[in-house]
Parts: C-alpha cells; structure tokens; sequence
C-alpha cells in the first residue's frame, strides 16, 4: 500500500465545510467523507478527553478496510495519573481501542509532552510510562525541548522500540533519530492562523526538508506516518495533499470528500 501514511490531525473542523466537505455536512458524516481521501488519521482530541467506547466502535465501523487512526494518550495518563493510579488510567484508555484493533485499524498510540518537560526533571516519568505501555501497541513519543537530545534518551526510546515523533514547530529541531520500526512526523506550526479555509503560507521548504530526512535517515523504514495540522499552513487536507506530492506519492483527490461512492464528479450521477 505504499510507504508513507500522510493524513490530518483530525477531521471535525467547521472551516472544511465548503473547502473540503460540502455545504450542509452534518458533523456526524466528517469522519465517512474524510476516510473518502485520506487513509489515516490522527486523533488529536483523545489527548484532551479519552474518547468514549460506542465512539470509537462507531470511528471502525464507518471507515473502510485497511483505514488506520492514531491516537495521543490522554494527558490523565501523561500529566495527571500517578504513580499509584497509572495502570488503571492506562488500562482503561487502551482497552477502549480494542474495536481498532480487532479490525487492524490501530496505528500507533502517541505519548506527547509540552516544551516545559524536560529531561533533567521527565526522566522517570518518561521511562515509567514507556514502561506501563504493553509492546504491542506501537508508540510515538513527542519530545520538544532540547535537554532530551542526548543518548541516554535516544537509548530508552530505542529499548522500547518508540519512535521519536519528528515535530516541525517554531523553535524545536527534534533530531532525526531512527529508534524505532517506523517514522512519525507532525507537521505542526504556529498559533498565528485562526481561520482553516484555505492554504494561507507556503511552507513547502520545511516540507522538502522532511522529505530529506525521510529519504536519508529514514531510508531503511518501510512506514512513515506524516500528519498535517490546520496551524502549519491554514488548511490540514490542502496541507497533506501537497505533502504526499512532494514525497512523490500520489495525491489524494481531495474533491472525493464531496462526491458520493462511485460519482465521478460532482455535477455527475454516473457509477463507475
């Protein structure tokens, strides 16, 4: 199926309704529409509140075979749960996945930190939950700030097969390390866009950097999964579409979200 996974981190955003969805697209229907283009997403929202059981059988059941999710840990696991509490937090959120993973519709799981965490006081709860999450489940880990460049880090990844999410954001040059089976970028940026309608910078020079470290340090990994977030150039879809041609993949057909299954056109009822 190809080598790279590009996709959106998330696909419920009322600004793609006209650009990318068509006018009147209930919210109900994103998630059938997206899955018309892209073949993954990452769930940015499960970092904020766990999502709930029927949704997620809903997510499998409303997307097509070979579709994957990724998800982030919710932050109760990573910047609330203690010691104490942590395997049940954990436990309760990775069992909620399962109809994701009966259907091998689960991509990797993600443990992001803020730029505030830092090495020399995150050690032990970064080796704690790399720990508590079972080796089945494939993990990414967002590190931002600089005192994790270090070897001592790029060993513990390593030791448990994490990848090392490969950020593109103001102020953070994440090392291009190769810790685990796979790679994992996020296309992130800035907070200055508001408004997700539309391609509003060209940040093509980031994404042909990228491509480099894909084509170079990634080079012996079969999977990359790249995902464009609405803040790196104005709009996620537009934003992944021009990811997959500058690495050479095919380009999603981003007018399928407004057509239906077999139309060729939007203005055509002809079946294929």
């Amino acid at each position: 199926m190809g080598r790279y996974w590009v996709g959106c981190s998330g696909w419920a955003y009322a600004d793609w309704v006209g650009p990318f969805y068509p006018a009147g697209t209930p919210p109900g229907d994103f998630l059938e529409r997206y899955a018309r283009v892209f073949r993954v997403v990452e769930v940015d929202s499960s970092f904020y509140r766990p999502p709930a059981p029927y949704l997620i059988r809903r997510w499998a059941e409303r997307t097509p075979e070979g579709f994957r999710f990724t998800l982030k840990i919710p932050r109760d696991v990573t910047h609330e749960a203690t010691d104490a509490s942590l395997g049940q937090v954990l436990d309760r959120f990775l069992t909620s996945l399962e109809p994701l993973r009966s259907r091998s519709k689960l991509g990797p799981v993600v443990l992001q930190f803020p730029a505030s965490f830092r090495a020399g006081t995150g050690r032990d709860r970064l080796e704690l939950l790399l720990n508590a999450i079972p080796r089945e489940y494939p993990l990414a880990v967002e590190l931002r700030h600089s005192s994790w460049w270090t070897e001592a880090t790029r060993e513990l990844l390593e030791a448990r097969r994490a990848a090392l999410v490969w950020s593109v954001v103001p102020g953070v040059r994440t090392p291009p390390w190769v810790t685990s089976d796979f790679l994992y970028a996020r296309f992130i940026g800035d907070r200055a866009l508001t408004k997700f309608d539309r391609i509003q910078r060209d940040a093509r020079p980031e994404i042909e950097t990228m491509k480099r470290l894909f084509e170079e340090e990634g080079r012996p990994l079969e999977t990359v999964f790249a995902f464009a977030n609405n803040h790196f150039m104005g709009f996620g879809p537009g934003t992944a579409a021009l990811i997959s041609q500058v690495l050479g993949d095919p380009i999603p057909d981003l007018g399928a979200a407004g057509r239906e299954p077999g139309q060729r056109r939007l203005d055509a009822g002809a079946e294929e």
